[in-house]
């Protein structure tokens, strides 16, 4: 029975089965565009007719504009066959879909300007037919389309805007509106100048649409004007008369549009005399516009309160005067002067009407005027600004702080009368509100010093909770003048008391402090002494220099004091000795004095880190060149690595100006030594397999620790040259071949995928050096070589060529100094960790931890990888990614840095026995840049490269409390 069984198997198994290809079906199910030749649009079209229902007839139209596939010659045909089933179909949306196909088509670079005239002259004769308001008005939009691709073709541009002057008589809205879009996109701009009169009678007709009994129509007229006139095709400011007698509109797109035109006219005939609203004076049209637009300040619509706020901001050439009212609290008629009675008489006689009539309308006292006859109606200028800033809407108040900023910067009598509102902003209860109001305020400082009620005002909200706000508020003072020695005492405490509650705001209030001096050098001189706490006959003590607060103050008497020399004779001994320390900690904020003989240590004094930076830079070149110089063996060579490896670390402390480059080279040589170590271990546990776990737990670290400084290389130093940077990508060669090396004979793990991933960044790394004309190492040129002549790239292969290769090479040394160059650093500001204080929550709820921390030299680009590290007791590891709002950059004076602004959320699952420490950091997260190396070292993790040190907190999760 087996036999059988056997025979039966290999019979089976011998059988020459013979597969023939099933008939091709006709389907009607369409093909996929993909896999369609050039041609397939045509082949696409011709199988429309052959179509019985209109739904499939919109199918292979969708799947048509989805990809197009034609050539040139391919137009013809397919217009033919579009066209024939334009009119044979009676659906709406077939034809609609046809002329989308046709505009789709003619906008195609592939298309040559002469089958574009052959597709609009098909649409005019299509459209002749068409009585459809949806499909006269997609055959507009069709033609409107391929106009904007002949933008060139005058002609063709004046034919599509008389063909659309025709379709402006039709009734329905849609189609005016669409009609009216491509006059004012195609209207032709440069005409012949016997023609002229084509733009006057073309912006008449246009006018009459204002009146149109559709909203929408009205509102795409005043568009229309608008865009002409953007394009060239100046308004005439005649309109402006009929604009304002529609301009209350019942429509809110209407008014909108209307206030439109008005700025633009207001705009660009600011000189031209019009008559004003009360049609007697004469007045400015830019005034006169202006104040139209303030009308609008009391809208009942919010969107047309705001959109007058920001055309009132364009308005740079309004009168002083008309500006000067709309901060004016007095309710005004329209801010036109009211003729005295003498006046009217003798406008009277002036004209030969009765004296009667105008010794009737005498002035009457205020205390006879009847309230009910008082009209509020339209105030026009007066106290415009003010409305927008009490509006309930914080778009208004938004729009209303900008446009009196940028009008107060030409201004500068309504800058000052504007500080006083914009300062009363800062109790805005919305944030936004109140950040708008202090950087235009910073703006303003050109304008006046501040007032010491202003003071007190902005001192009250200094200790406001967001750190964004207070920011602002130090600038203010680092930007304007203190008017008295009062204001900048009572400045100064406050910031000294803000300073206590908020630490994270040292740096700022630093720099406030800086400028505070150099602005205020005769006051402060005044105030040294009671700065400084100086008695006239007792010896007071000794102040800590490391206390923030004394600091600040320092700051401040000593940039005052490189302003005022007398400064320097009130300082005491022991405020000396402070200089000379803070002048050496701290460079950018403490300016260089002229001390004379008072200080004992004057080498000190006169030491500047801009003379130290060229010694430590010969210094750095010195040591690079001795690593490049040295010759021998490899042992030397390490030898003399570990040496200078101390060296640069000490160097990277000592001066900050080098270290950047400084610590680029002393990672490098560092990544040198750790890589010495795994290739010369004299029991090869980084590529055979029969060693202890502990030997190759220490292989596997080793290895892990060196992708890491690999990536910091190349990711958390920025200002890197081409040489640099071609070096640092050589090196990473040689790290994923050693990883390739150990992943392939000490462990069993696949490795194809990071055997294409070596083959990729070689391939990548050779192109990126042959493209500036750079030499290749020694190993790059060798590993190029060997693998050029492999007619497989299996992972065993190339593993097997790389471990010679990579036990002959040497050492290369480290890149040449470059003063360019800056690493990314964190400094967490908040929490500060540490045993003292125990975070306690539920198990399984979130305890948000505030998180406040600097980071300096951050690009852009790398905003995406940063995250925050959570590491909990039990080696979990989370990884989140923070707001990007919650970054933001700061400038200051003497460099920039972002501040990172967000909540830690700590959490965990179950309750703890007693409290442990959660370990929180920044990190860039590289595992989507560098996919490959992201698992090949289980449990470690080479692409999260940590940004700083972790902070410890001490968290105790406890049992979810029950219910009764």
């Amino acid at each position: 029975m087996a036999a059988v069984l056997k025979k039966r198997a290999l019979a089976e198994y011998s059988t020459q089965v013979l597969e023939q290809q099933p008939p091709v079906k006709k389907l009607k199910c369409l093909v996929k565009l993909s896999a369609l030749t050039t041609g397939a649009t045509l082949s696409l079209v011709n199988t429309i007719s052959g179509r019985k229902t209109s739904n499939e007839i919109v199918q292979i139209l969708l799947q048509i504009l989805e990809q197009l596939q034609f050539q040139d010659s391919d137009i013809s045909n397919i217009l033919i066959k579009l066209s024939e089933n334009f009119k044979l179909q009676s659906d709406s949306t077939v034809k609609i879909l046809i002329f989308s196909v046709l505009s789709a088509i003619g906008s195609s670079d592939e298309t040559s300007e002469d089958n574009v005239y052959k597709i609009v002259e098909e649409i005019f004769i299509l459209m002749k037919e068409v009585k459809s308001q949806k499909i006269k008005t997609s055959g507009l939009k069709t033609l409107l389309a391929l106009g904007k691709r002949m933008n060139h073709d005058m002609a063709l541009h004046l034919k599509l805007t008389n063909y659309a002057k025709k379709t402006l008589g039709d009734y329905r809205p849609n189609i005016t509106c669409e009609s009216l879009e491509v006059i004012g996109e195609l209207m032709p701009v440069k005409i012949p100048q016997d023609s002229l009169e084509i733009h006057s009678e073309m912006l008449k007709l246009i006018g009459s649409y204002t009146q149109h009994y559709n909203a929408k129509t009205r509102s795409n007229a005043f568009n229309t004007m608008v865009r002409l006139h953007d394009r060239g095709i100046r308004l005439n400011p005649a309109v402006y008369l009929d604009v304002c007698s529609v301009i209350n509109d019942d429509n809110e797109m209407v008014r909108e549009a209307a206030l439109n035109v008005i700025s633009v006219l207001g705009n660009y005939y600011p000189e031209e005399r019009i008559k004003g609203s009360n049609g007697e004076e004469m007045a400015r049209m830019s005034d006169e516009a202006f104040e139209n637009i303030c009308n609008f300040m009391t809208d009942i619509s919010y969107r047309i309160r705001t959109q007058a706020a920001k055309l009132l901001g364009s308005f740079l050439s309004v009168s002083t005067n008309v500006l000067l009212k709309t901060l004016d609290q007095t309710l005004m008629s329209n801010l036109r002067r009211k003729r005295t009675s003498i006046e009217r008489v003798w406008e009277c006689l002036a004209k030969g009407t009765a004296m009667m009539s105008a010794l009737s309308t005498k002035d009457t006292p205020q205390e006879m005027l009847d309230a009910q006859q008082v009209s509020l109606v339209s105030t026009g200028a007066s106290g415009a600004y003010l409305h927008g800033l009490e509006d309930e809407f914080l778009e208004v108040r938004i729009a209303t702080i900008s446009s009196m900023c940028s009008l107060a910067t030409r201004h500068s009598e309504f800058a000052v009368i504007a500080m006083e509102f914009l300062v009363d902003m800062f109790n805005d209860e919305i944030e936004e509100v109140r950040l708008i109001a202090i950087e235009s305020l910073v703006k303003l400082s050109y304008a006046s010093g501040l007032r010491d009620d202003q003071v007190e005002i902005i001192l009250a909200v200094i200790e406001d909770s967001s750190s964004v706000v207070r920011e602002g508020l130090h600038n203010i003072f680092a930007s304007f003048e203190l008017l008295n020695q009062e204001g900048l005492m009572m400045c100064t405490n406050r910031l000294i008391e803000s300073l206590k509650k908020y630490p994270e705001d040292k740096k700022s209030i630093w720099n406030c402090m800086k400028n505070l001096g150099l602005r205020h050098p005769t006051l402060t001189l005044a105030l040294v002494p009671e700065l400084l706490a100086i008695h006239p006959m007792f010896e007071t003590p000794e102040p800590n220099v490391e206390e923030p607060s004394y600091v600040s103050v320092l700051i401040l008497v000593f940039n005052a004091a490189s302003k005022c020399n007398s400064i320097i004779s009130l300082l005491e001994d022991k405020t000396i000795k402070h200089y000379s320390y803070l002048r050496d900690i701290m460079p950018h904020l403490v300016p260089s004095l002229q001390l004379g003989g008072r200080l004992s240590i004057s080498q000190v004094e006169l030491r500047s880190t801009e003379s130290d930076s060229p010694k430590s830079l010969e210094l750095l070149e010195s040591l690079i060149n001795q690593v490049s110089a040295v010759k021998g063996s490899t042992k030397v060579k390490i030898s003399l690595l570990e040496t200078f490896y101390h060296n640069l670390i000490r160097l990277a402390q000592l001066d900050q100006s080098v270290n950047g480059t400084a610590e680029l080279s002393a990672l490098y040589m560092h990544s040198q030594l750790l890589l010495n170590k795994v290739l010369n271990n004299n029991n090869k546990t980084f590529y055979s397999n029969a060693v202890s776990t502990h030997q190759a737990n220490n292989v596997r670290t080793n290895i892990s620790q060196l992708l890491q400084n690999t990536l910091k290389m190349q990711y958390l130093f920025v200002g890197l040259s081409v040489q640099e940077l071609a070096s640092i990508k050589q090196f990473k060669l040689k790290v994923i071949a050693l990883l390739l090396v150990y992943i392939v004979n000490a462990t069993n793990q696949s490795a194809r995928a990071l055997s294409h991933y070596f083959l990729t960044q070689l391939e990548d790394t050779i192109k990126y050096i042959s493209e500036h004309d750079l030499q290749l190492e020694a190993f790059t040129s060798v590993v190029f070589k060997e693998l050029s002549q492999l007619e497989e790239s299996k992972p065993g292969i190339v593993a097997k060529l790389l471990l010679p290769i990579l036990q002959n090479s040497e050492p290369t040394p480290p890149p040449k100094p470059n003063t360019n160059i800056k690493m990314c650093k964190v400094v967490i500001n908040r929490p500060q960790g540490g045993p003292d204080t125990t975070h306690k929550l539920s198990a399984g709820l979130i305890l948000p931890i505030p998180l406040n921390a600097e980071l300096y030299s951050l690009q852009t680009d790398s905003l995406s990888l940063l995250r925050l590290k959570i590491k909990y007791p039990d080696q979990q590891t989370h990884l989140i990614m923070p707001p990007r709002n919650h970054l933001r950059l700061v400038n200051l004076s003497n460099e920039s840095y972002y501040l990172l602004d967000t909540n830690a959320l700590i959490s965990h699952r179950s309750e703890w026995s007693e409290a442990c420490f959660v370990e929180l950091s920044l990190a860039f997260d590289l595992t989507e840049t560098e996919g490959a190396l992201a698992h090949v070292l289980p449990p470690t993790q080479p692409c999260i490269v940590d940004l700083c040190k972790p902070v410890k907190l001490k968290v105790h999760p406890k049992p979810v409390r029950r219910g009764m």
